[in-house]
């Protein structure tokens, strides 16, 4: 006994095909992003674009302090080379056995002394001219004698001299001095808005000739 068939006979395939085609699909006719998908990819663009400016802000003032403090550090080594080289040139008087310093003091930090300008000549004060180093808040200057002072650098944060012995040991005489000991200290101006740079100290002791 043949069993009807279960499969659908190709008429109603054929219906079933064409009602199908009738049907518009609804994947099909959208078009675009919904609201919903607009509203988010925005907000994480936003999100993205701040999390970028951040990190190029950050980036740009850790840059700007690095910069700063490498500016003030060379400075401040140049200056105390600057210094080293004038004071190393500090005349010595034979008769008297003494550099010809007459400025010694500590507290403001000052030194004058005089250097050969011409001839040499063994006394103080002939044929030399004087050399002053004055720390004047907040400026470390260095003046010739007939010239207006000019500070060395401008990221000076504090300055001290030494005056010192063949032992090492401080003295105020000009007979016993034979080293001076020069420290500065520098620190680069605070940027707009920010804070102020790192300071940062350098010492140098300068042995005195011209013995």
């Amino acid at each position: 006994m043949d069993m009807p068939s279960t499969r659908p006979s190709k008429t109603r395939q054929l219906h079933f095909r064409r009602a199908s085609l009738a049907v518009p699909c609804m994947r099909c006719l959208q078009q675009g992003f919904t609201l919903v998908e607009v509203i988010i990819s925005a907000g994480l663009l936003g999100f993205l674009a701040l999390t970028a400016t951040f990190f190029w802000v950050d980036n740009f003032r850790l840059v700007q302090i690095v910069n700063a403090d490498s500016a003030a550090i060379a400075d401040g080594r140049a200056s105390l080379e600057r210094l080293a080289r004038e004071i190393r040139e500090v005349k010595y008087n034979n008769a008297s056995g003494a550099y010809c310093v007459t400025t010694m003091t500590v507290t403001p930090p000052q030194m004058v002394f005089t250097k050969t300008s011409g001839s040499y000549d063994p006394a103080c004060g002939t044929n030399d001219f004087a050399v002053t180093v004055q720390w004047n808040t907040p400026n470390l200057n260095l003046t010739y004698a007939g010239t207006p002072a000019a500070p060395l650098t401008s990221f000076a944060s504090s300055f001290g001299i030494r005056y010192l012995d063949v032992n090492y040991a401080v003295t105020t005489s000009a007979i016993a001095l034979r080293f001076v000991e020069l420290t500065l200290t520098v620190q680069p101006p605070a940027p707009p808005g920010g804070q102020a740079g790192q300071t940062t100290q350098t010492r140098t002791v300068v042995a005195l000739r011209n013995q």
